[in-house]
């Protein structure tokens, strides 16, 4: 009775292997490395904005302050959840007034001289 048990997991054994077999007749590419797409030039990532503050989150009454430490220009986009662009302009000074945009969350994008921010804006 063992020698029987014995020969039904020898075979279990062997059909897995027969099972793992790979398929000769697949065409094969070993070289990976020009599955890779690279890009033609570099790229240059740009930096986060020093000290960048973005207050009061949630905004309630349609201002947010945006504070950095130059205090430059700034240009400004504000995205919805599906990446839908709702608003886009410039600020010389440090105050935003979004009481344009309806409740929910957004994707501000506030880019100073050649550095960017992101971050979530709720607007309640």
């Amino acid at each position: 009775m063992k020698k029987f048990y014995l020969l039904i997991l020898a075979l279990g054994f062997i059909s897995l292997g027969y099972a793992q077999e790979k398929d000769s007749s697949a065409p094969r590419n070993p070289n990976y490395r020009a599955l890779v797409s690279r890009p033609s030039q570099k790229v240059k990532h740009k930096k986060d904005i020093e000290d960048f503050r973005l207050f009061p989150n949630p905004v309630t009454d349609g201002i947010v302050a945006i504070h950095t430490r130059k205090n430059l220009p700034k240009a400004i986009s504000i995205y919805d959840v599906l990446g839908k662009e709702v608003l886009r302009t410039k600020i010389t000074g440090k105050t935003l007034n979004v009481s344009i945009l309806n409740s929910g969350i957004y994707i501000i994008k506030v880019t100073e001289t050649d550095n960017t921010s992101t971050r979530k804006l709720v607007v309640k």
